[in-house]
């Protein structure tokens, strides 16, 4: 008999899980941490989708690629403010 199938043997009589590896306890996140983590996503695609507009473009500006980023950080702060307003119910309080 082979080692592998003694190996194969061995596994389907502990059972499937009985040399796996521990797994990581999940970590519970704050409403404010997923607004945050979403928003971070969300605004690092925007921005790379300017600098490739850009980039792209006939004529590279710096002052349109400037004002584009500028617009897509301002855009986060209010998406931050309205996220903010909307889920207030479920949004910790500061005391």
């Amino acid at each position: 008999m082979s080692r592998q199938l003694k190996r194969q043997i061995g596994r389907s009589r502990r059972g499937a899980s009985g040399n796996s590896s521990p797994t990581r306890p999940r970590i519970a996140r704050t409403p404010n941490q997923r607004l945050n983590r979403v928003l971070l996503i969300a605004g690092s695609v925007m921005a790379l989708g300017a600098v490739v507009i850009s980039l792209l473009a006939p004529h590279f500006n710096p002052l349109f690629l400037a004002t584009n980023l500028g617009a897509i950080g301002l855009g986060l702060l209010m998406g931050k403010g309205f996220g903010r307003f909307m889920f207030r119910r479920i949004l910790p309080t500061n005391k």
